[in-house]
């Protein structure tokens, strides 16, 4: 239930689902959170177990249930989901949630621009929430965040808008295991491109950042265009661990055009991903070509695991606020931390 206006809102009694590596960091955050508590927990691996144990910051007092429906017999606000990549795998989660009146915040990638991948799956999970009188939103740090929100934020100083590039350059090396293992690492270039000819490898996500800059700038994409190719560790650039020939990671690209088959010219929305172990030069850059010119570089650029935990938390009091149905980062007003 939200405030009254000018009402300090209650601290948001949370429901978190999926007790994994990302989990673990939420559920330790929270912690030191008065605005948020984790009332319960919910995951199939981990039934009966102490959430507090897993999470290694001792007893805490919540047996760990083995649905998100089960885990909702203890009143909830808001669920925390971070078990899933698809939208289509979110409709039975957002089922639960909508019939017990409980707002869901997902790292689920697709979600994040629900409506296109999956259309269908979209319409139904906005059905469900707006009957059920509930906000569901996808986000995270990479989409929710360096591609799609904050580019929109940094045009909002501009008078106009003519294209957007993201760049965005991450160092495998430097973040968990599963995420080199998502984009190839010690792979051969065959493997790697059956990888993602079978959709086992690459980031997801991508083209849903690229249609939510276009869609938040006004922009009519007459198609968007996606690329994945094998960043190869060479005799003279060698990477940790990664012998010469093999795949030390990805390069991946999404770029939305206004005509199409103009993917020659330059596209109105492009953003270009590298995720690779030993990555020189770790950055995140946004160029805005428009009145007037912003040309924006973080050094180091934003950290993956510790930035998903925070636009998850963050978004908790802004999803509590926000009109029921299918929601965007995009459509969510500007937010800080969590208190």
């Amino acid at each position: 239930m939200s405030a009254a206006p000018g009402e300090a809102a209650a601290p948001a009694r949370v429901t978190l689902v999926g007790l994994g590596a990302i989990g673990r960091e939420v559920l330790k955050a929270l912690l030191g959170k008065g605005g948020a508590r984790v009332v319960a927990v919910a995951d199939p691996a981990l039934v009966g177990r102490d959430a507090g144990v897993v999470a290694d910051v001792g007893p805490l007092g919540l047996p760990i249930a083995a649905s998100l429906a089960e885990a909702l017999s203890v009143p909830s606000d808001v669920a925390v989901v971070l078990t899933t990549s698809g939208t289509a795998e979110m409709l039975p989660l957002v089922e639960a949630a909508a019939a017990n009146g409980v707002h869901v915040v997902s790292s689920c990638e697709d979600l994040a621009l629900g409506d296109l991948a999956a259309p269908e799956a979209a319409a139904q999970i906005d059905a469900v929430a707006r009957a059920g009188g509930i906000v569901v939103l996808g986000t995270g740090v990479n989409p929710g965040f360096v591609m799609d929100r904050l580019p929109l934020a940094l045009a909002g100083a501009c008078v106009s808008v003519r294209r957007v590039t993201v760049e965005r350059v991450v160092d495998a090396a430097r973040r968990r295991a599963p995420l080199r293992a998502k984009v190839g690492a010690g792979l051969t270039v065959d493997e790697f491109r059956a990888g993602v000819a079978s959709r086992a490898l690459g980031h997801r996500g991508l083209p849903e950042s690229c249609a939510l800059v276009g869609r938040g700038l006004g922009f009519v994409f007459a198609e968007i265009r996606s690329t994945i190719d094998p960043v190869v560790a060479t005799e003279a650039a060698p990477r940790a661990g990664i012998a010469a020939g093999r795949v030390a990671g990805l390069r991946q690209t999404a770029a939305g055009y206004g005509r199409v088959g103009d993917a020659d010219g330059e596209a109105l929305v492009r953003l270009d991903l590298e995720m690779s172990v030993g990555a020189p030069d770790p950055h995140d850059r946004i160029v805005i070509d428009g009145d007037p010119p912003l040309d924006v570089r973080i050094a180091g650029g934003t950290h993956g695991d510790r930035g998903t935990v925070a636009t998850v938390i963050n978004a908790i009091p802004a999803v509590r606020r926000a009109p029921a149905g299918l929601r965007t980062v995009a459509e969510l007003p500007l937010y800080g931390t969590l208190r």
